[in-house]
């Protein structure tokens, strides 16, 4: 009897042993003791009770998501070189670094966990956002990517991430997840399952990691990823990865604490037929209307898009009280529409751009096949809400000064203070800007500004400014508008921002 229950004592200590020392299993799965038979073994039934109730003790306390990640390893199980060291060294004692970054993981992490799976694919890629971006899906690069996975608006574009000025699926986490699960496996099959090059196309580009590759086969030399002469950025960014993984499996060895991130998804899906004010999802739900956005990143106003997405990520602990709530609520309480009343002279652009809608959107919201529209025609207009989107879900954009600009009035173009234009870039709000600085701009998206046809001059503008704001060329405007060659332009006057139809 005793060598019995010594036997299951020892059992269920590696067990324990098993789930602290994640960073070496040698299977995926857990080993769970097997109780004692009792047609072979005579034992009493109170040290079945005992024995049962320890043993479902350790198999209650379930692993988290650093763990399952660390019980997955594959590619970055056994590499150790000095690289992976350096970065291994700049993680150890990083305690504050992990609980900020782990803060933000923990809304969408199971959710990775997930899709890896679902798509056979190594678990140490949901380490890939603290690279890219920190987990923060607001992030943006001075080249443009975005979103938790990074991309470049081309990439994003060809694996069919919708982006408009209400939306951007490069933010998305269900949409932007599934590209990248997408991007990693046509990438890994092109360079024949090898792992660590497969990241460094997705960092470099493919073309860059090829070139090399053939570079070193013309010298003769190997085409792994370490003997590849890549961009600097593209040498650290492999084994960046690697080390989180190593350290993650194993944070006692690298005086880490990871705070618990479980393994159930954080949110449900919540699928509408139209639109929504995110404000009024945050009353519903009864949320913050940052924890709206923050569960909720690819949508760039204050509402969801005209043209969908319609769907929203909910807490799992809020969704039942939410679509209780949402099935009282009228659809005409969703999203406040008022009537307007085409005048004589009205387009559907310029109405558009009183309103800061898009004319594609008011299109759509009116069932309309043209923008041609007639005087006494009733139009339906989404009211907006005009209250302004948290500051880390705006979009950074980036300006750079020219001859004649101040903070005034390159915030004045942005729509934003000018204090927070200062604060952004660390500059004395009283100090004159130098020519050729780049600023940084955490402005709110304009509905209107890729597809509106017109805008009417503020005091202070420049064409300058407008044309960086619009995201047109200086000489375009002149042109549409038939400027003089000076490009002269006053207060109240009206723009055409597109070519006339």
């Amino acid at each position: 009897m005793k060598y019995l229950l010594l036997a299951l004592a020892v059992n269920i200590s590696f067990l324990a042993g098993c789930a602290q020392q994640a960073s070496k299993p040698e299977s995926t799965q857990l080993l769970v003791p097997t109780l004692p038979d009792a047609s072979t073994t005579v034992i009493s039934t109170g040290d079945i009770k005992e024995s049962r109730e320890v043993v479902q003790t350790v198999m209650a306390t379930p692993i988290d998501a650093w763990q399952k990640i660390a019980q997955a390893q594959s590619f970055s199980r056994k590499i150790n070189n000095a690289k992976v060291e350096k970065y291994r060294d700049w993680y150890t004692s990083r305690q504050r670094y992990f609980d900020r970054i782990s803060t933000r993981a923990e809304l969408y992490m199971a959710h990775i966990i997930v899709e890896l799976e679902r798509n056979d694919l190594p678990l140490e890629l949901a380490l890939l956002p603290f690279v890219e971006s920190a987990y923060n899906p607001f992030a943006y690069s001075p080249s443009g990517a975005a979103g938790l996975w990074q991309f470049m608006p081309p990439t994003g574009d060809h694996l069919g991430l919708k982006r408009n000025n209400w939306y951007d699926g490069r933010r998305d986490i269900i949409s932007s997840t599934a590209a990248a699960a997408r991007y990693f496996k046509y990438l890994n099959k092109r360079f024949k399952g090898d792992w660590l090059l497969t990241l460094a196309a997705y960092n470099a580009g493919e073309g860059t990691v090829m070139k090399a590759i053939r570079a070193n086969r013309r010298n003769g030399k190997a085409t792994d990823f370490w003997s590849l002469r890549l961009p600097t950025e593209t040498t650290a960014y492999v084994p960046k990865l690697i080390a989180i993984a190593q350290v993650t499996a194993s944070p006692a060895d690298y005086k880490l604490t990871l705070p618990n991130i479980p393994t159930e998804i954080y949110f449900e899906v919540v699928d509408l037929p139209q639109q929504i004010d995110l404000y009024q999802v945050s009353l519903l739900a009864e949320m913050s209307i940052d924890g709206v956005y923050r569960l909720n990143p690819g949508f760039q106003q204050s509402a969801t898009p005209p043209e969908g997405p319609h769907r929203l990520l909910i807490p799992r602990h809020k969704i039942v009280d939410f679509e209780l709530q949402l099935s009282n609520t009228p659809k005409d309480r969703w999203l406040k529409i008022r009537e307007y009343k085409v005048r004589q002279g009205d387009t559907l652009g310029e109405i558009a751009q009183r309103h800061r809608l898009g004319v594609r959107s008011l299109m759509t919201q009116n069932n309309l096949r043209s923008s041609r529209i007639r005087a006494g025609q009733i139009l339906k207009i989404p009211s907006i809400s005009r209250a302004s989107l948290p500051g880390f879900a705006r979009p950074t954009q980036y300006y750079r000064v020219r001859s004649g600009d101040s903070l005034w009035k390159i915030a004045h173009a942005y729509q934003v203070k000018t204090r927070d234009l200062a604060r952004w870039n660390g500059l004395n709000p009283k100090a004159p800007l130098k020519i050729g600085k780049r600023l940084k701009i955490r402005a709110p998206v304009l509905v209107s500004q890729q597809s509106q046809r017109s805008y009417k001059i503020k005091k202070g503008d420049s064409l300058s400014l407008i044309s960086k704001q619009f995201k047109v060329s200086i000489n375009d405007i002149v042109r549409w508008n038939k400027l003089n060659s000076q490009g002269f332009i006053k207060a109240g006057q009206t723009l055409s921002l597109s070519p006339r139809s």
